[in-house]
């Protein structure tokens, strides 16, 4: 289920920025992230179906992870916690007596466009 956002130039955006702010770039990139993956969240949140059982419903437990790095690339990662993280999986992909309502996939298609035009707008404020 996980997605990726890439912005094209965004290495040369981001080294004139760390000459610019020296270590602040460091958390504009972060801000930047956290900030992406809220519009990602928001739109899962709008997108999951919710029951009428009064329990921890899904949307309520969809979050934003803190900045992670793996190979020199930072991430978030989006999406149910581990207490509802478990359903999420019967509600994407459906199960063999419920048809599938797909909402992580759905939500990043529909938003990746406009998460990597916020994150280039912030940049470019940034250089200005």
């Amino acid at each position: 289920m996980a997605g990726r956002v890439e912005l094209q130039g965004v290495e040369q955006m981001l080294a004139a920025i760390r000459r610019k702010m020296g270590d602040g770039a460091k958390t504009l990139e972060n801000k930047a992230l956290g900030e992406g993956g809220e519009i990602f969240a928001a739109a899962q949140r709008d997108k999951v179906p919710v029951s009428t059982i009064n329990h921890l419903h899904i949307r309520d437990d969809i979050k934003v992870s803190g900045v992670r790095s793996k190979d020199g690339d930072k991430y978030v990662a989006i999406g149910p916690g581990k207490a509802t993280g478990w359903r999420a999986h019967f509600l994407e992909f459906g199960t063999s007596k419920m048809n599938a309502q797909p909402f992580i996939y759905p939500s990043f298609h529909e938003q990746k466009a406009r998460v990597a035009q916020f994150m280039a707008a912030e940049f470019r404020a940034a250089l200005s």
